[in-house]
This record gives structure tokens, C-alpha cells and sequence, in this order.
């Protein structure tokens, strides 16, 4: 038998959806046939050709669809400003008083759509921060800064005593060495230029400026000032000793990523998701409420003080200002019981703070959390915990010397042991412990301790530590009754001035990584020690507690120790009681974990705004605005904000490498001018030009970094040890800039602030079907395990990129630019194999700022252009989402259907058109091998055809797709020879 072929092209214009006006989904649609086509049983179909037009599709685009993937809890800050006001003289914010708390939120994920998570960081880089534990920065409003001081003290706002423990020299349980307790990549033992103790100036610990990121916290609840609702409870009181008590928590912000369906170029996508993270706000002009004295009448009026424009990852904070960082509202807020104006006002500037080992804090907090609940509600523990720096206890047996020196045998009872006044039934309180014990273990520099005497024994493999008091309760007590419970101190109120060894010191002991994770019975070291720490110790009269030892640091193996080593700091002994030479630690002695500013291993720091009253030269000008009707506003006073993230994260395309790129997300250190560029100084004949910098502005990285005294920060005193004018070398005059003596040496300074991206929204096991994913980042590439070695505090560059806990960047510094650092005393290259080496020029100092009588060190100054580290994406990007379309359709017999989720019903499958035969922004299947028959006769009136993706959901396809039906009919070979058929008739009949 013969056959006939009909093509029946079903397009979507042709469509009665589409001629209806019904437009909504062109991957399902209907066209009439007029009076139809008759087939028999036998016929058969086929797809003759098909052209589907998918949205956005061309040769390079990349498929983004909108396919739900999974509910996801995350968590992070929702701030709630409360009692809204005009912005006024105090309160320039527009509310009095401002509550944060970290919420979880589950949103719904899918592949074109999410949220990512980001914390904000500024770097300890000589601008805008100081070291805490501070009792305040400026002198009393209004008056001239003091930048010429020839170092910082305690008059102008220093603690009263050094963060940390530094006793007398020449001690011989340490060998002969100052003893300190202090982490050098922490803190340095900053040393006067003349060594003069007048005013206050004495040598002491002080924060480093090496350029780390400090993660931010912000207070749960900050109050700018004097507050409407006076039902509110007070935030300030007696037991308030220090801001570290405040409730703080991570500050984590959310940004919603939604990318439209369909295809878009590589070029494109990454565009739009930078434009997200860069969305800026309309510029926001700053005014304040300013009100003058005019021939008796009250005026009121409105001063523009300055305009900010904010984006997502990049806007401002509030921070420390001198409104609020000042030795009156600090004086208000030491000797105030309850919450007045100007102490509230004090506090309000810690509301955020930037934190080096963010995740050590964490753990403590929630270990502090935890105890301070637990004793304020055991009836036994009579004494009231107000705040966390409370929450500890005394040791429960009194520790002899003779105990613990390195003769004492250490299999006798309580030798080498701590015994802490808590029961062994208590396994929260262990558990709490040993969540900070395992984050130590991320910080080995906390063990090296060079100059006490754990030096050469500490390491984080042998060893864990918690905090205890040099003093006992009583001698603390006549210090001031809230010290006498308490656990260290920052050294911030007036009574203490004077009293030394009030703070902590680090306490280490043994520990057996065998057994970190194990919880035992704690019977011995050799059975094994509750994770790795706690020994069980049973009285006389059968009560078991948590105790630790401290014989198997190394001491007991040394034999070359003096005699009077303790395997606890002999200091505890000599100081317990308050004189210098005791033999007892007192059992009033508190121990456990000390959460001030100043404890070891805590590394905290202030945020200012970076306005003051007067410049570095206050001769010139100053930061205030006249009024129409007399007098002045001290702008200055309220700048209270400061920016801080990243100011233009990027997302590109990589079109060598045909891979996406993350950059950008970290504000870059500038080419800075000096505070007087522009201005012209000197007089007649000899004026001269300060010149800017031909680069300024510019984005670099600097070793050796110099500051030009464009904002102050007590951290940086002595300011006139950046500059020598007219300094006689050999007979000649020069203007040299120095190293300021608070930097690290040799140190990359690259970065003001920026944002690590903790979250970016998706769960591993949906990460490849989500946009990142799609654009060929992996899952472990931001999510790989924390170390000592990748953390925040650590470069980004070739060897960790790839594989980081968290996405951040910095600049791309690497052993290329070493060849840079190589100069001549003048800063100008040498090009060579050799190192960099510090010098000194030939001339004896003279000067309050430089140590007299020896030579002006030069660590010469090195400034290159930077650009971002890029994380790069592992993989290609994936184009498409699915490798075929699914053509349905009910022209086949098999009727039979099931529900859809988009249409309501599925059809059979005719054909699949595969993806890889685009032209353009076409995909077209030519000639089907799949071929159906039909099983019945009947008449096609019309056609419904749908397009789909392999998981069935209807295909984003436009309205030029059109498919092409192949119909086959059996033709009767003798359906034109009628003669034929008649004779055959003829015959047929004459037979019979």
C-alpha cells in the first residue's frame, strides 16, 4: 500500500491561546485544523520538525530558572529603633534608643533566588579604631585635642594599669627575663621615647595596628542618652565596671539575591548581581536642630552638617565620637548608680565593636551566658551575678607552692591539681569549657607565651587555659567591693588607680588530644581525662569535683628549671595575698573565663567617627558653622557616624578564562594627601605649595604604612613622630616621614574595612542546582574547615583561595611584589636578590619622639598599586539547565494523563529536542526518529501540543516555537484504477 505525508504546523502564533490575547505560557497551546484530517487506524505521526525559541536563549547565554529547591533557616540582625524624635543637638539619629537581636527566618530557596549572610569587619590600621580596654578619648568637649602629646597616658584617657600582667624584671623562675602575660601578635610592650614616667607616661601593653580584620558586634541595646520611657530598666548601675559586660552579638546583615527566569548572558548575570550588592540609597543630607539666643527669642533652625550615601554592603555605623568617647560623660558614666543622660551617651559609643577572634569570644559568651543563669538560680550561691563578668567561682582548695614546684611528686593527692568549687555531676558546665577549649585549639600563637614562664612548655597539644585572679576576693575587696567577685578588670575605674595586679592572667594545664572528644570517668591521665582536661577529685568524705593538673606540660621532665619553678606562674603564689612574697594561692580566688577587653586572648577594639574639635593644626581652621542669628554649631560634634564594609564588591566574568570571578569585597587602603594639602604655608618671599600626591586617591597596598594626621586616634600618639621638618643630615636639611612607632614593621596594609560572606544561601546538598552553583562556584570552595591557618585574621591569596571558610578578600600581595620592598633609605628601588632591611640615618635624636640619643630608624615606606585577590570559580559555568525539551501532545491515541503542576495535564511524549543543535536563539529537532500509529480512526480538528523540561514542568519558551507534525496515511494501491475495479467486480459476479 501506498502513502501520504501532511505537515500540520502548529505554531504558537497560530495558536488560539495567542489570536485570543491569552499570552501567559507559550509552552502549551492549541491550534484548530479546520474541518479536519481523517485518520485511520494504521496511520501514523511523527515530529517533522521542531523550532523552540527559549526566552533569552543564544549561543552564550546561561539558563537561570525559577525551580524551588529547599526551606532554609537562617539567622541574622534585626535592629528595631524605638521612640522616634526629631534629629536634634543630642540625639542626631532621629530615635533615642536603638534594640538588635539575632532572629532565624526560614525562606524559601530556589535557583534563581536566595539570601546571602555577611558579617562587616574594619582592620586595626592606625584610622578610626583604638584599642580597648579605653576610659575615653578625647578631653572634654570643646577642647583642642591634644595631638602633640609626646605619648599617650592615663590623662588623656589610657587605662589605669596595663591590660595585662607585667611584673619586675629580673625574676629568676623565668630567667632572669621581664615577666608579661600577653600574645605578641596581640599586644606590644610599647616603650616611652625617654622612658619618663611624668604624667603618666609609662611603658605599658598596647593594642597592635597590623592591619587584621576585626569582625563587628553590636550591643542588644544602646541608648542615646536621656530616655522618654522612664519604665525602661537601667543599663547602668554600681556592678557595671566596664562596657565588656554589655550583652553583645554578632552583627550579621541579609541581602535578598533574585535574578529574573530565563537567559542571560555571562556578561550580564554577573552585572545584575554586582548591581544588587551595589544598590545605592539616594544621597541623605545630615541636618541637626540647632536653636540661638536672638534679642530674647528662642530661634530654631535647621543645619546641614554633611551627606552620606549607603549601599548594601557598604554604609555607616555609628561609632565613637568626641559627643560621646569624652573624660566628662566617662567621669558620668563611672560614678552614676542608674541610667542618667551623659552615661548613656558614654556607652552609646561601644554600641559596635570590632573583634579579632570572634569565635573564642562566641564560645565564652555562651559559656558565661550559661553559668550566670545557672548560679542566679542555684539557692545555694548566695551572691547576686549582674553580669557576666561575675559569672565564675572560687577555686575550692587552697594551693601551696610546695604543691606544685617541679619536685612535687605528681602522683600525690592535689599535687599539680586545680580543684574548681563545682560538682563533677555538673556536665553542661564541662561541655560549655570544652567548647572553648576546642576553639583555642584554632589560635596556637595563644600558647607560645614568650615572655612567662609557660614559654617552651605551652603548646595547643598539651595544653588548654582559663583565667584566674592574681589577688584574692579580700585584698580585691579593699580595692571596691564589686571587683571582689569579679573575674580580671580593664582598669577603667578611679579606684583602681594605683592597685596593681587586679587583672587576670592565663592559667594553662594539662591536656591529652587523645581524649578531646570523649567524655570518661576522668579516674586518671592514663585512663583518660574528661575531654582530654577534667580529672575527677573525690573528698574525704566522697564528693566529686572537676578538677585539671598541671604535670604533664614538661615541666616534670626539665631538668634544668630552677628550684623555685612552679608548674602554676609563681606569680600567683608571690601576689595572691598582696605582697611579693607568698606561698599560697588563697581559696577566695577567682577562676574561669574572663571576658574584659583586657584578658588574655581577647582582643577588643573601639570605632570612631574620626572628627574632633580641632585638627593636627588648629591654627588653620575647625569643624564649625555660624548661624543666621549669632553664634555657632560645632559640626564636629555631630559626625557621628562612620562608613564601614565593602564599597564596590564585584562579580565579572572572567571572558579568558570563561569563568566567574568574586572580587572587591574589602574597601581598598588610598593614596592619602597630607591634613594640609592644598594650603599654602609660610609667608612673602618664601611661601610654598603643600603639594597633593600625583597618585592620590589611588588604590595601593602599603608596607611600612605612613599616616599624614588626617584623623586621630590615642593609639597613634606620639602623631610628631610621623614627620621631621628640617632634620640636618650631614649638613643638609631634609623633610623625612616616618614610621609611626605604634605600626607593625614591615606589615601589608591593604584594607580600611569590608565584608566576609558566611552564607551564600544555599545548603550543600541543593548548592549546584542554585545560582552559584550555575555560575561554577563550589559548595567547599566558601565552607571549608576553620584553622589557625584560614581564618579571618589570615591573607587571602594562591594557597587558600580556593578553599576558605568564608569569602573575603584583600589585595593580591604576592612573592612578586617582593622584589618592591627592596630599597635605598630614600625609598627609591633597588631591584635585587636582597632582602629588605631597616636602617637608621646618621644623625643622634634629640626629639621627645624618638628615643634620645639614638639614631632615627627608617623602615622605609613601600606603596604599590593593588588590585583584588579574585575567587574564582572552580568550573565553567552551566549554560543549561536541561539537556532537551519534551514535546507533548494529544494527537496520540494513549490518552491517558496524570496532573501537572503547570498545566493540569500531560500528554504522551511524541519527540525530545535536544539542546545541543541551537542556532541562535533557536533549538530546532529535524525528523524525529520516534514514529507513533494510530489505533483508530478518527478526525483531528485540533491539535493541544506542550513543551516541557525533563521534570515535566512546562519549558519558558516564546511565542515564535513552533512544532511541525509529520502525518502518514496508508493509501488502498487501487484507489485511482476504477477499469480495474470493475473488471475485477465482473468476474467476481460470473464466478458465482
Amino acid at each position: 500500500m501506498s502513502e501520504y505525508t501532511t505537515l500540520l504546523d502548529c505554531s504558537v502564533l497560530q495558536s488560539s491561546e495567542y489570536q485570543g490575547g491569552n499570552r501567559n505560557t507559550s509552552a502549551l497551546y492549541t491550534n484548530k485544523l479546520g474541518s479536519g484530517i481523517s485518520v485511520n487506524a494504521g496511520d501514523k505521526v511523527s515530529i517533522h520538525q521542531a523550532y523552540i525559541s527559549e526566552t533569552g536563549s543564544d549561543d552564550n547565554a546561561i539558563q537561570i530558572t525559577d525551580e524551588f529547591l529547599e526551606r532554609k533557616s537562617i539567622t541574622y540582625t534585626k535592629q528595631t529603633p524605638h521612640s522616634l524624635i526629631n534629629g536634634s543637638n543630642s540625639k542626631v539619629l532621629g530615635y533615642e534608643r536603638i534594640t538588635a537581636e539575632n532572629i532565624t527566618e526560614d525562606i524559601e530557596v530556589k535557583t534563581n533566588s536566595t539570601s546571602i549572610l555577611y558579617n562587616y569587619y574594619i582592620t586595626n590600621n592606625g584610622e578610626n579604631v583604638y584599642g580597648l580596654p579605653r576610659r575615653f578619648v578625647y578631653s572634654t568637649a570643646a577642647v583642642d585635642t591634644n595631638w602633640n602629646a609626646s605619648n599617650d597616658s592615663v590623662l588623656l584617657g589610657r587605662p589605669f594599669n596595663s591590660p595585662q600582667l607585667i611584673t619586675a624584671v629580673g625574676r629568676t623562675y623565668n630567667n632572669d627575663n621581664l615577666v608579661m602575660y600577653y600574645c605578641d601578635q596581640d599586644h606590644f610592650y610599647y616603650t616611652t621615647a625617654n622612658n619618663n614616667s611624668s604624667n603618666n607616661e609609662v611603658n605599658t601593653l598596647k593594642n597592635v595596628m597590623n592591619n587584621k580584620r576585626l569582625k563587628i558586634f553590636t550591643q542588644k541595646e544602646t541608648r542615646y542618652g536621656e530616655q522618654t520611657d522612664t519604665t525602661l530598666p537601667d543599663i547602668v548601675n554600681g556592678s557595671l565596671t566596664s562596657p565588656s559586660f554589655l550583652d553583645y552579638i554578632e552583627y550579621i546583615e541579609k541581602l535578598d539575591i533574585n535574578l529574573d527566569e530565563g537567559f542571560q548572558s555571562p556578561e550580564n548575570l554577573a552585572s545584575n548581581i554586582t548591581n544588587i550588592l551595589r544598590k545605592q540609597s539616594e544621597p541623605e543630607v545630615n541636618t541637626i536642630s540647632n536653636r540661638q539666643d536672638w534679642y530674647g527669642l528662642n530661634i530654631n533652625q535647621f543645619l546641614s552638617t554633611s551627606v552620606e550615601i549607603n549601599s548594601p554592603t557598604y554604609h555607616t555605623f555609628y561609632a565613637g565620637s568626641e559627643t560621646t568617647q569624652n573624660l566628662t560623660y566617662y567621669e558620668e558614666w563611672e560614678t552614676s548608680t542608674e541610667d542618667d543622660n551623659r552615661a548613656l551617651h558614654y556607652l552609646s559609643s561601644y554600641q559596635y565593636i570590632g573583634i579579632k577572634r570572634p569565635e573564642l569570644w562566641t564560645k565564652g559568651r555562651e559559656f558565661l551566658d550559661y553559668y550566670m543563669t545557672y548560679l542566679n538560680n542555684d539557692p545555694s550561691y548566695l551572691t547576686n551575678v549582674p553580669y557576666v563578668g561575675y559569672a565564675n567561682r572560687n577555686i575550692k582548695f587552697q594551693l601551696s607552692d610546695t604543691d606544685f614546684v617541679v619536685g612535687a611528686a605528681a602522683d600525690t593527692d592535689r599535687n599539680h591539681m586545680i580543684v574548681f568549687d563545682e560538682l563533677w555531676s555538673n556536665k553542661e558546665y564541662m561541655n560549655k569549657l570544652k567548647g572553648i577549649f576546642d576553639e583555642q585549639f584554632n589560635h596556637p600563637e595563644l600558647f607560645e607565651n614568650k615572655y612567662s614562664q609557660y614559654n617552651g612548655f605551652t603548646t595547643r597539644d598539651n595544653s588548654k587555659f582559663l583565667h584566674i585572679n592574681l589577688l584574692n576576693d579580700t585584698i580585691r575587696n579593699n580595692t571596691s567591693g564589686n571587683l571582689s567577685t569579679s573575674l580580671g578588670t580593664d582598669y577603667m575605674k578611679s579606684y583602681e588607680n594605683g592597685v596593681n595586679f587586679l587583672q587576670s592572667i592565663p592559667l594553662f594545664f594539662d591536656f591529652n588530644p587523645t581524649y578531646k572528644d570523649t567524655e570518661t570517668e576522668g579516674e586518671s591521665w592514663d585512663s583518660g581525662y574528661s575531654y582530654g582536661v577534667f580529672k575527677k577529685y573525690t573528698d574525704d568524705i566522697g564528693v566529686e569535683y572537676i578538677a585539671v593538673t598541671t604535670s604533664h606540660i614538661g615541666y616534670l621532665q626539665d631538668t634544668s628549671l630552677n628550684a623555685s619553678f612552679t608548674t602554676i606562674p609563681n606569680q600567683l603564689f608571690l601576689l595572691n595575698t598582696g605582697t611579693e612574697d607568698g606561698r599560697y594561692v588563697r581559696v577566695n580566688t577567682r577562676m574561669g573565663w574572663d571576658t574584659h577587653f583586657g584578658s588574655y586572648g581577647n582582643v577588643y577594639y573601639g570605632i570612631l567617627s574620626g572628627w574632633n574639635y580641632n585638627p593636627y593644626d588648629s591654627n588653620s581652621f575647625n569643624f564649625q558653622l555660624g548661624t543666621a542669628y549669632g553664634g555657632r554649631a560645632d559640626t564636629y560634634l555631630f559626625q557621628q557616624k562612620l562608613y564601614m564594609g565593602a564599597n564596590e564588591p564585584l562579580i565579572e566574568y572572567n571572558t579568558t578564562s570563561n569563568r566567574f570571578e568574586i572580587s572587591q569585597l574589602h574597601t581598598s587602603e588610598r593614596v592619602q594627601n597630607r591634613y594640609n594639602a592644598d594650603s599654602e604655608i609660610g609667608h612673602g618671599n618664601t611661601t610654598a605649595l603643600v603639594e597633593e600626591f600625583s597618585t592620590s586617591g589611588q588604590k595601593v597596598y602599603k608596607v611600612n604604612k605612613r599616616i599624614y594626621n588626617n584623623t586621630y586616634t590615642p593609639d597613634m600618639l606620639p602623631y610628631g613622630a610621623n614627620r621631621a621638618e628640617g632634620l640636618t643630615i650631614q649638613g643638609q636639611n631634609y623633610n623625612i616621614d616616618f614610621l609611626n612607632p605604634n605600626f607593625s614593621k614591615w606589615t601589608i596594609f591593604d584594607q580600611l574595612s569590608g565584608i566576609i560572606i558566611k552564607d551564600f544561601g544555599y545548603s550543600e546538598s541543593v548548592w549546584v542546582e542554585g545560582i552559584w552553583g550555575v555560575l561554577g562556584f563550589d559548595y567547599n570552595q566558601f565552607n571549608a574547615s576553620r584553622t589557625s591557618l584560614n581564618d579571618q585574621t589570615i591573607r587571602v591569596g594562591n594557597s587558600n583561595k580556593e578553599s576558605l571558610p568564608y569569602a573575603m578578600t584583600n589585595a593580591n600581595v604576592d612573592q612578586l611584589a617582593t622584589m618592591d620592598f627592596i630599597t635605598n633609605i630614600w625609598g627609591a628601588g633597588i631591584y635585587n636578590l636582597q632582602l629588605p632591611s631597616t636602617m637608621s640615618f646618621n644623625v643622634t635624636s634629640s626629639s621627645d619622639y624618638f628615643r634620645t640619643g639614638s639614631q632615627y630608624e627608617q623602615y622605609v615606606a613601600i606603596t604599590k598599586p593593588a588590585v583584588s585577590v579574585k575567587l574564582g570559580a572552580p568550573r565553567l559555568p552551566r549554560k543549561l539547565k536541561s539537556p532537551y525539551f519534551c514535546i507533548r501532545s494529544d494527537i496520540l491515541d494513549d490518552s491517558q494523563y496524570i496532573g501537572g503542576e503547570d498545566s493540569g495535564q500531560i500528554y504522551p511524549v511524541i519527540a525530545t529536542i535536544p539542546k545541543s543543535n541551537d542556532y541562535g536563539d533557536y533549538f530546532v529537532g529535524l525528523d524525529s526518529p520516534l514514529e507513533f500509529t494510530f489505533t483508530r480512526p478518527k478526525v483531528l480538528t485540533s491539535i493541544t501540543t506542550s513543551i516541557h523540561n525533563p521534570d515535566q514542568s512546562l519549558a519558558s519558551v516564546d511565542s515564535f516555537s513552533s512544532v511541525i507534525y509529520k502525518v502518514t496515511r496508508l493509501l488502498n494501491p487501487n484507489r485511482f484504477n476504477i477499469v480495474s475495479q470493475i473488471l475485477d467486480e465482473n468476474k467476481n459476479n460470473n464466478k458465482k
